[in-house]
């Protein structure tokens, strides 16, 4: 290596630092305090005599320059002279250039410089021109390296001395050992040397350099991270002057991956061009200049694994690109310590990726539309023959014209229906589109099974009669081709469930016996379907011989799925003879083994799901009655059941009543509303208006329940068992709570079967109104009926308990209601059911001495109010006693924001970035709200907001 380059002399100046790429002006450092702490306490030191060296690593943008010109700024501001540099690709010839630029203006004999002896004269020979000496030119090094150390010790005399040298990865060797030398002797100068480099460049110079950096005690490494979710959201709200649109940062978030200068030129590109356009060109320009540094064949597979996206599986890379593994794993090696690709582990085997998100999305844009489009091509045709029939849609959607006809129509048909399992719609119905679209022509026999999967999708999106219409076209079009009379006679079994779901039983019934059950060899989904229209027929004695073949099942099939149906049938079984305990326990074995079941798992779950919900609740366990009604699970669902959401978001509403959390009961039964006017099914609208009915009357809300049970009038069909249900305890809960019991419905038949929570309600409202009008000996049958309902049930007998101590009060019998309402007040508290308990508790109060009658009521009074029940508390009232008012407690200005934001529906990362707050801050605040206001879940606190908003507008 020479060690004075030719024009040396003669290097351009160039601007400094905080002008490079990078370091956008007016923006503010964010995000790096603990490194910039790093730089101030080592500037700190160097300006007490204890020098050294600080290298600042990562990827381009990461804000290596940002940083340096910060420390910069920090130090000028210390009386330090700023000696600063820059590596340029275009002069990585050039030995020594970046220390030439760095300081030519500081060793001059104009600026009071007086150089000592030595090669210094050799870099700057305007200064002191010398020739060269002949000899070892390792040692030639070494004079230069000290007589520049000479020379800087020299400036540190006039002050400190910060030397930075920016983007060392495009320098020469010599310049890095040179600024390696000059950190490695700086312990005892008033100079710190700080160097910032682009991580994984594979610079053998500057990896060793860093190593020593981390072993020496003078030195420092910063390898600079990406910058957390905050602190982009606080970059981007500076860079817009305004807090940012949560789908700008969303965006803006999950795009830039923490890289600061891609945040900023997103931010300012999504906000000018709405959302949509090219990628901004400074961001196209460090991808450009990553790959530029690449050979041909390095730069191909990066063009592979682009395209590829999660697909890039050595298989497939080998595929596509052509090369062998031996060579693919040698490019890959290369990528990987470029930084510009990463490998990922599975049990299986690694795949790899583009390391960032928009490397990606810019070598993916850098190829022609037919580039693009040929290798989606070829990558879905690798995939294909690897047996990854769905991976391949989504490139052979990209691939255009360019994919054999066949291979679309099966690979299309087959993500299509992956799609509908796991209840991702909108995929669903473009992948099904497309195949149809080609079976037309080229694959006729494949449209007959294509419409049913169209049919599944109209279902999940609640259009019943579309649905109806394929299917019905898909059975008509098999026949006439002579297909597989089998594949018919399932689809005759979803024609069969899709009527339950249209309302049309005995359409339903007709086709389930017409396609016949065949235990021995039908799926157990098959054989569910069967159940489901017994259950929804109320036909008990053909569910009691249904659940008999669930349960025989295993003999002929050892699957999960068989084992599953089989507990159901035996937890169905011990439901239909009264014994619950027995139930429970079968029905948890049948969930837990659903959920066993893969993509079949949540069809087999639903109904165990519903059954635990309500035998749970009787048996006192409603933390299990909540949990097994996950609503979360119902989306795979829907597409076999449409009302799935709907029953399941009715049960649980029925839950949070038991529970005495009537505000998130009534938000529950708000969603359950809209869920049924989605589906468009009568029976579900009127069911969800009479559910949400009776939540208001109980919440007081009289006139808002009048509306809904009229509006549910107009849904009514008495063929609809559960839709009877639910009106007649809405009608029976609004006659009493208005005072006008004899107006309410009779209490007629009653099921052994069905929703138990709703039956448990009806009969209990039906023993308030008969004690109400004086109808005894109705409330006695009421009494018998509950505790006729289930075996080992102590809820329903604590209910039966508290029906007898009201019959027995409206006697005069005092002694024996006060026991009966003490003792079902007692076992009621300790299941979690305060409201059921608190109902009892103002009837006993009226039965007790004045002083303990205080007590019972004070507690009582304390239950509806949390439970945000007001006809009681109205009661209490004028009885002469006082309810205490709902906690509201002084909120702090953010508690409020925050609140008013929860009542908006907003997530805490949407409040966060809302309000430009952590997470965890966000949560803190939330947690004192819950403590001043006397609630325990985000959805009670919505409805507190809710109610208020209701309040302030009448």
């Amino acid at each position: 290596m020479d060690a004075a380059p030719a024009g040396s002399a003669d290097l351009p100046r160039r601007g400094g630092i905080g002008a490079y790429r990078g370091s956008e002006p007016g923006v503010p450092l964010i995000g790096r305090d603990a490194e910039f702490a790093v730089l101030a306490g080592a500037i700190a030191a160097a300006g007490e005599g204890r020098g050294g060296a600080v290298l600042v690593c990562g990827q381009p943008g990461i804000g290596k320059s940002r940083l340096a010109a910060e420390a910069i700024a920090a130090a000028r501001g210390k009386g330090f002279a700023i000696v600063e540099g820059r590596a340029d690709p275009l002069l990585s010839g050039l030995s020594y250039a970046p220390i030439v630029q760095a300081f030519r203006g500081h060793l001059s004999e104009s600026a009071g410089f007086s150089p000592d002896p030595g090669n210094v004269g050799a870099l700057f020979p305007d200064l002191r021109p010398v020739s060269p000496e002949a000899g070892d030119p390792g040692l030639q090094r070494i004079r230069m390296c000290e007589a520049v150390l000479a020379a800087t010790r020299q400036l540190t005399v006039r002050s400190p001395v910060l030397l930075v040298v920016d983007d060392l990865h495009c320098a020469d060797r010599g310049t890095i050992e040179l600024l390696h030398y000059l950190g490695r002797n700086a312990d005892d100068l008033p100079l710190l040397v700080v160097g910032c480099f682009r991580s994984g460049v594979g610079n053998e110079a500057l990896d060793a350099m860093a190593e020593a950096a981390r072993r020496h005690p003078a030195g420092r490494l910063l390898e600079l991270a990406p910058l957390t979710d905050q602190a982009v959201r606080d970059l981007v709200q500076h860079v817009l002057g305004t807090p940012p649109p949560l789908a700008l940062l969303r965006a803006v978030t999950s795009r830039a991956s923490g890289v600061a200068l891609f945040a900023v030129a997103l931010t300012r590109h999504l906000a000018a061009s709405r959302m949509c356009g090219p990628l901004p060109e400074v961001i196209r320009d460090v991808v450009r200049e990553q790959i530029g540094l690449l050979g041909e064949a390095d730069r191909r597979l990066l063009e592979v694994v682009a395209v590829a996206g999660t697909q890039g599986r050595p298989e497939v890379l080998a595929d596509v690109s052509g090369l062998g593994l031996p060579a693919l794993h040698a490019a890959l090696r290369r990528l990987v310590g470029r930084r510009l690709v990463v490998e990922h582990q599975s049990e299986v085997e690694p795949h790899y990726q583009v390391a960032h998100p928009l490397y990606a999305e810019a070598v993916y844009h850098e190829l022609l539309l037919a580039e693009r489009r040929t290798l989606h091509a070829a990558i879905g045709t690798a995939l294909h023959r690897a047996d990854r029939t769905v991976a391949a849609a989504p490139h052979y959607a990209a691939g255009g014209d360019s994919v054999p006809v066949d291979r679309a129509i099966e690979a299309f048909s087959a993500a299509g229906s992956r799609a509908l399992t796991v209840g991702d719609l909108d995929e669903a119905a473009e992948y099904l589109a497309a195949a149809l679209r080609r079976a037309r022509d080229a694959r006729p026999d494949a449209v007959p099974a294509l419409l049913v999967d169209l049919a599944r999708l109209q279902q999940g999106r609640g259009r019943l009669d579309e649905a109806a219409e394929l299917l019905q076209d898909a059975v008509a079009l098999s026949e006439r081709r002579g297909q597989d009379t089998e594949r018919r006679r399932a689809w005759r079994h979803l024609q069969a469930l899709l009527e339950v779901e249209r309302g049309n039983l005995p359409a339903a019934v007709g086709l389930a016996r017409a396609s016949g059950r065949r235990p021995a060899t039908d799926p157990p989904t098959r054989l569910l379907i069967h159940w489901i229209i017994a259950l929804r027929h109320g036909d008990f004695p053909e569910l009691a011989v249904i659940s008999r073949e669930l349960v025989a099942l295993p003999s002929t099939s050892d699957t999960p799925g068989a084992h599953s149906v089989a507990h159901l049938g035996a937890g169905a079984l011990a439901a239909l003879s009264g014994d619950m305990e027995t139930a429970v326990v079968e029905l948890r074995g049948a969930l837990e083994l659903a959920l066993r079941c893969g993509d079949e798992g949540p069809r087999l779950a639903f109904a165990p799901r519903m059954m635990l919900n309500g035998l749970s609740t009787l048996r006192g366990d409603l933390a299990t009655a909540i949990r097994v009604a996950d609503v979360s699970s119902t989306p795979a669902v829907r597409q076999w059941l449409p009302s799935a959401t709907c029953y399941l978001q009715t049960m649980l509403a029925t839950t949070r009543y038991f529970a005495g959390d009537l505000r998130t009961g009534l938000s529950e039964m708000d969603s359950a509303v809209a869920e049924a006017r989605r589906v468009g099914q009568d029976r579900l609208v009127g069911r969800t208006l009479a559910g949400r009915a009776f939540v208001r009357a109980e919440r007081g809300q009289l006139d808002e329940a009048d509306a809904d049970l009229a509006d549910a009038r107009q849904h009514y069909d008495p063929s609809q068992i559960d839709l009877l249900d639910a009106f007649d305890l809405a009608a029976t809960a609004l006659a009493v709570r208005r005072g006008v019991a004899a107006q309410a419905p009779a209490l007629t038949d009653t099921l052994p079967f069905g929703d138990t929570q709703l039956n448990c309600l009806r009969i209990s409202f039906a023993g308030y109104a008969a004690v109400q009008r004086g109808d005894l000996v109705e409330a006695e049958r009421v009494v018998g009926l509950l505790r006729a309902a289930g075996n080992k049930a102590p809820v329903l007998h604590a209910l039966a308990d508290r029906q007898q101590g009201f019959a027995d009060a409206a006697r005069g019998k005092a002694a024996e209601a006060v026991e009966r309402l003490r003792g079902s007040a007692t076992t009621l508290r300790g299941f979690g059911m305060n409201l059921l308990a608190a109902q009892a508790e103002l009837e006993l109060a009226e039965l007790l001495p004045p002083a303990e009658a205080e007590v019972v009521t004070s507690s009582a009074a304390a239950a509806f109010t949390a439970a945000g029940s007001t006809p009681w508390p109205e009661r209490i009232v004028k009885q002469g006693h006082s309810v205490p008012a709902h906690r509201s407690g002084p909120l702090t200005r953010r508690e409020s924001e925050i609140t008013a934001l929860v009542g908006n529906g907003l997530s805490n990362a949407d409040i966060a970035a809302a309000l430009f707050l952590s997470e965890r801050t966000v949560e803190t605040h939330l947690r004192n709200v819950y403590r001043k206001l006397g609630l325990k879940s985000r959805v009670r606190l919505a409805q507190w907001v809710r109610d208020r908003r209701g309040e302030g507008s009448r």
